[in-house]
């Protein structure tokens, strides 16, 4: 069985060290970097913390022949759950967050298609106290949610309307930001790039948030270009977009990692990034400080979306509430090169 000991011993630093950081988050007794350190050799070895040492410590008895408590995460908006550079940073803070609270994660599955039954069956067959699920579903994966887990939470930057519990950060309002943001700076021929269907309505609610702080401001939408939200795909449509139409003054891309496909495609075009167009997104992904120009983009707080999410739901697991609860955090803009002040 892994230990504290071992986890110290492969970070080359003090069981105490260990401690601190596995029980408190917020500790400033060590850097950031031993931090992700430490979580990484948590992860690699596998260690699960003695919860029931911990209840010893603390003067309280487990029920002999207690079950260890586990929970299950499920992506329905991502192929690769440890490469996404949005998701896997609230899968990290659900993870971080279930260690502590001693509670291990049996299962993280990716069912982007959820029409492989394959998926749905081997998720049916996992027995856990509840799940986090991370990003969109339609009504038919929702009824298979609520007829598969008892107890269950979703944490994303879109509301669903589910009939349970959400940890949202709105991307209708912060689109909407980040629209009025480029008014402000002067620009009226404002383009969108990113996602504008799901499940065949224009109904994304990044696109929609465009649509109406423009309509309210009497701008037409002009330069609308619909892709998946990676770069790759990003890249290939802005592409072929620039073939036939003129580039808009400032673009409005749904995520960062879209903004980067564009970027590139641009520059191959000839156009300077943001004397000729300028570019704002959401997500501020780690890679939004180190592409040339640095990227003005939303910060949403992705770990701390993961991390109240699975206080939430352990929360109500361990009956600490009963009533359907919504909590929505806060996000903010982070303003660096990409935008042009006119």
């Amino acid at each position: 069985m892994v230990t504290l000991k071992d986890v110290a011993r492969k970070c080359n630093v003090t069981v105490a060290t260990v401690s601190r950081i596995l029980n408190d988050s917020n500790t400033k007794s060590a850097s950031l970097a031993m931090k992700e350190k430490v979580w990484d050799a948590v992860r690699e070895l596998g260690y699960v913390p003695n919860n029931n040492a911990k209840l010893l410590r603390m003067g309280v008895t487990e029920a002999k022949g207690a079950k260890t408590k586990s929970i299950g995460c499920i992506f329905t908006s991502t192929h690769n759950t440890s490469s996404d550079p949005f998701f896997s940073y609230i899968a990290r803070g659900v993870e971080n967050q279930a260690l502590r609270s001693g509670y291990i994660i049996k299962f993280m599955y990716s069912v982007y298609d959820k029409n492989n039954s394959a998926f749905f069956q081997s998720i049916s067959n996992q027995r856990v106290d509840g799940v986090v699920v991370l990003g969109r579903f339609d009504k038919r994966f929702l009824e298979f949610l609520k007829a598969s887990f008892k107890n269950i939470i979703y944490a994303g930057i879109n509301s669903v309307g589910s009939a349970f519990d959400e940890v949202i950060c709105d991307s209708y309002k912060a689109s909407e930001d980040c629209v009025n943001y480029l008014l402000k700076s002067g620009h009226t021929d404002i383009g969108f790039l990113g996602e504008i269907k799901t499940g065949g309505k224009v109904n994304e609610h990044r696109y929609k948030a465009f649509l109406n702080v423009l309509e309210n401001s009497a701008i037409k939408p002009g330069f609308t270009v619909n892709c998946d939200l990676t770069p790759d795909d990003a890249y290939r449509q802005m592409k072929e977009a620039l073939c036939v139409q003129l580039p808009p003054s400032a673009l409005f891309c749904a995520n960062d990692s879209t903004a980067i496909g564009a970027m590139r495609a641009l520059k191959e075009h000839g156009l300077r990034i943001p004397d000729d167009v300028s570019i704002i997104s959401i997500d501020n992904i780690e890679m939004a400080q180190f592409v040339s120009p640095m990227l003005t983009t939303i910060d949403i707080p992705k770990e701390e979306l993961g991390i109240a999410a699975t206080k939430l739901l352990i929360d109500r697991i361990e009956k600490g509430h009963r009533l359907q609860m919504r909590i929505e955090l806060p996000y903010r803009l982070i303003e660096r090169e990409s935008v042009k002040h006119i």
